[in-house]
């Protein structure tokens, strides 16, 4: 490599030259630059001098919003360039404080429904294009062996979820955030009741459809949690995944002991961080908008000993996520043409770098991931 071509990059050559995760780039012209000693496990193709300038700003926000745009592609091996993410600056102001402002100014209810509303309410094709087909859950699974298909783990899921909740038939249920119904369908055939709740009207729409073509006779419910108020309380809730949209674990907390029979219990698992509110602004900008946090563990462990709430169990499944993320990304890309035919080729790459870079998370062990079970004892009532 000559110090011309070298110096085009500028402070990105001086830094990855000798990186342990050897790589390439293609340059503009067509040029080639290598970095890192042996085989390259992934190669960056810069197609303009956007992307030049870019990569040479080290900025991760930068090349995420240079590979969205089209100027830069990455191939190969998707979970090695993820690696070069702790070396790269990340900060920008106006994105950081928006997720913080906006609730202010709105209302937590607002901010959720807006978040939301980015996030789920794309038609449905969009997302079983990386779900599995025949059990759609945008959630991890629960994996014995990395080999597992995404179903027999999901499937071990939803059994284990059964089980420690102590269903059975008759039983009524509320779930928050039913997604495409892959749970519902498990306790349905049990003989189970269920109701949903969501803010997502392409989750309801596309429910009230399935339920019709099952015969099951769900009750789907559009609604904030916060805004909701039956007239019945249940014999067990499930929240997979949501948890990460509802950052007030006090708030949420009293809120489910009015919704729960005494002697009920809880499911809950979502995505762990140590940190509240530590998200990447790609994440802030074309993900999760909005005051969204990976769950904390201690500080939601806090805020339950706050409440009649008692915890029965909690598990540490880091891995399980890692798979079901890496899964998710390899059909996603599998069906690519689809996505990009029907979607555009903008919200092929949103979700492409969101879910392999997800999976590295896991496997980096920067992220976690806790399912638990509460229990609300039955010797307490409410005044």
């Amino acid at each position: 490599m000559t110090p011309a071509k070298r110096s085009l990059l500028g402070q990105f050559a001086t830094r990855y030259a000798n990186i342990e995760t050897p790589f390439e780039v293609v340059m503009p012209d067509g040029g080639l630059q290598h970095f890192g000693r042996g085989a390259p496990t992934f190669r960056v193709v810069l197609k303009n001098q956007r992307a030049l300038r870019a990569i040479s700003s080290i900025d991760e926000g930068r090349i995420a919003d240079a590979y969205l745009s089209g100027d830069l592609d990455i191939e190969g091996d998707m979970l090695k360039p993820f690696e070069l993410r702790a070396s790269m600056k990340d900060f920008h102001l106006l994105t950081e404080a928006w997720r913080f402002i906006q609730p202010l100014v709105f209302g937590q209810v607002h901010t959720n429904r807006q978040a939301i509303t980015a996030h789920y309410d794309i038609d449905s094709e969009f997302f079983l294009a990386f779900l599995d087909p025949k059990t759609p859950a945008y959630t991890q699974g629960v994996y014995e062996s990395a080999d597992e298909s995404l179903e027999a783990a999901t499937t071990r899921k939803f059994a284990y979820c059964f089980e420690k909740s102590k269903l059975k038939p008759g039983d009524h249920i509320l779930e928050i955030g039913p997604g495409w119904g892959a749970w519902f369908e498990y306790a349905s055939s049990r003989g189970v009741k269920c109701t949903g709740i969501s803010i997502s009207k392409e989750s309801i729409r596309y429910l009230r459809k399935r339920a019709t073509e099952l015969g099951y006779d769900w009750e789907l419910v559009e609604s904030d949690l916060f805004e909701y108020r039956p007239a019945v309380r249940y014999d067990a809730i499930v929240i997979m995944g949501v948890i990460e949209h509802l950052p007030n674990y006090l708030r949420v907390l009293e809120k489910l002991t009015t919704l729960l029979k005494p002697g009920g219990r809880i499911f809950l698992d979502g995505s762990a961080c140590t940190k509240k509110y530590e998200l990447s602004s790609f994440m802030v900008k074309y993900i999760y908008p909005g005051n969204h946090s990976f769950l904390v563990l201690d500080d939601f462990l806090n805020k339950l000993a706050k409440t009649p709430l008692q915890l029965e169990e909690v598990f540490s499944d880091r891995l399980s996520y890692f798979y079901t993320f890496q899964q998710w990304a390899r059909n996603f890309d599998v069906n690519k043409e689809l996505v990009t035919g029907k979607f555009g080729d903008f919200n092929f790459r949103r979700f492409r770098l969101y879910l392999w870079g997800a999976a590295y998370e896991f496997l980096s062990r920067s992220l976690d991931c806790y399912r638990m079970i509460l229990e609300y004892p039955a010797d307490i009532r409410k005044p």
